[in-house]
């Protein structure tokens, strides 16, 4: 019986190391991070992001996208 409990115990332990994965320094906010980071890629430079950095990434993308939306909108009535 304490065998089983031992091994129960060491795979939930390496399922556990396994599924956390490692550690990384996001580039936006210099905190060191548990897990995967995110990839942002930007006028041809790539950076690894927190979840917290890449959702304000993700944010920023789309008010620009409908910056240039509003433009392009803008530009039709122009030209």
């Amino acid at each position: 019986m304490k065998r089983i409990i031992a091994l129960v115990f060491v795979l939930v332990l390496a399922l556990s190391l396994v599924a956390c994965g490692g550690k990384f320094t996001c580039d936006e906010c210099g905190k060191e991070k548990s897990g995967s980071p995110k990839k942002a890629e930007f006028m041809g430079e790539t950076a690894n992001l927190c979840s917290e950095c890449y959702a304000e990434f993700e944010e920023l993308m789309g008010e620009l996208g409908d910056l240039e939306d509003q433009l392009g909108d803008l530009e039709g009535l122009l030209g």
